[in-house]
């Protein structure tokens, strides 16, 4: 069934970070950085380098259904690694990170950068939709994740492969910039502890199940029946 309150929002920023979604798998390296348990993904499996360092033993990878997957959330937070979702990098060569893209598609006035190559943007005119406010100085806004990086890892993404996690940190459906003291706000919480404004939240909430089923992500049960409850509310038109 189609959902009549994605349009605005994602054709605005589809074309952003296209060629991150071809991100070349060659690039991983196995080492990289650890994650605070000291260890790292590798693939589909899981390796340890130092001392210390436990097996994510509470689950099986890729073998366990859903809702099997972790029973305690802090265990699950330690495996998480920023390296394995990374979404500031150049990945077209053209100087201009995914935010910096996001910035330059989104602005409603003219861009005026940082430097003579066009690479950082230094102003121009960015409505956060979650606040309603308009900002015209680059820095006072960020990339949010409408489904945050930490809940996806939480709810099966832990279980992907490192290119679709990337795809997932870089994709611009689920993308927005949004004031930084927001974003602190929302942190990594799901619809039932955070929502946006009220004239935002049937689109925010259609938007979390439009990515979930494109990733064929979990949705915890009570944030299921937040997103529910909204879209109750919602008019059609």
């Amino acid at each position: 069934m189609k959902n009549k309150f994605l349009p605005r929002l994602y054709l605005r920023t589809v074309a952003v970070v296209a060629a991150a979604l071809l991100l070349p798998a060659s690039g991983f390296s196995h080492v990289g950085n650890l994650d605070q348990n000291g260890g790292h993904y590798y693939g589909n499996s899981y390796h340890c380098h130092l001392g210390g360092c436990e097996m994510p033993d509470t689950f099986s990878i890729g073998r366990r259904s859903r809702d099997g997957i972790f029973t305690n959330q802090r265990a699950r937070e330690k495996f998480f690694n920023t390296d394995d979702w990374s979404f500031e990098e150049d990945y077209d060569n053209d100087c201009q990170s995914t935010r910096q893209e996001m910035l330059i598609l989104t602005s409603r006035a003219e861009i005026k950068y940082t430097n003579p190559r066009n690479c950082v943007v230094r102003t121009g005119e960015w409505l956060d939709e979650y606040t309603g406010k308009t900002f015209n100085v680059a820095v006072q806004v960020d990339l949010d994740h409408v489904i945050p990086l930490m809940y996806a890892h939480i709810h099966g993404g832990d279980r992907w492969q490192q290119q679709k996690k990337l795809q997932f940190a870089n994709d611009p459906m689920n993308m927005v910039l949004v004031e930084k003291r927001e974003i602190r706000r929302k942190s990594d919480r799901g619809p039932d502890r955070y929502l946006p404004r009220k004239e935002f939240q049937c689109e925010y909430v259609s938007l979390w199940n439009a990515i979930a089923e494109k990733y064929d992500l979990n949705i915890a049960s009570r944030d299921k029946n937040e997103i529910t409850k909204i879209l109750r509310d919602c008019s059609p038109e």
